[in-house]
């Protein structure tokens, strides 16, 4: 990718489409515009990003319903999702790569975390100490290379 931007907006949906709108007229001559991707906890934003043919992921805090989920992010365009690692699970991971969604995993900081984050081979994962984790899996891939 690129750049992800993501649009805030606490307990404020109109505010969140809003400022989605106001960021993708803004990015509409961008050269950067095909590398930003648009993150949100707000599904409006993302649609509305989506809508203006901009990458979107909707980042969640649940795991109920992934099959509605998944449904809702192929009718508006919404190309990924976001998941927090603790709510990783087999089903709600297989839904989302069925309907063909790009994952992402947030926020792992510890080394523990993840490693089980990588058992689900998420096409990203964020964290707020690259460099620690940047070595510890790297500890890891080699690990697994080792034991082959």
């Amino acid at each position: 990718m690129g750049l992800q931007l993501e649009v805030k907006a606490h307990a404020d949906p109109a505010l969140a489409h809003r400022t989605a709108e106001a960021l993708c007229e803004r990015l509409r001559e961008e050269p950067i515009r095909d590398r930003v991707e648009v993150i949100s906890f707000h599904g409006e934003a993302c649609a509305v990003a989506a809508a203006n043919g901009i990458t979107s992921r909707l980042v969640i805090w649940a795991d109920y319903a992934p099959e509605a989920l998944a449904s809702w992010a192929l009718r508006t365009g919404v190309e990924g999702i976001s998941v927090e690692h603790f709510l990783l699970t087999e089903r709600l991971v297989g839904v989302l790569r069925e309907a063909q969604l790009s994952i992402n995993a947030g926020t792992v900081n510890h080394p523990e975390h993840l490693r089980r984050v990588l058992e689900f081979a998420p096409d990203a994962i964020g964290t707020d100490r690259p460099h620690e984790l940047r070595v510890e899996a790297e500890a890891i891939s080699a690990l697994a290379l080792s034991s082959r």
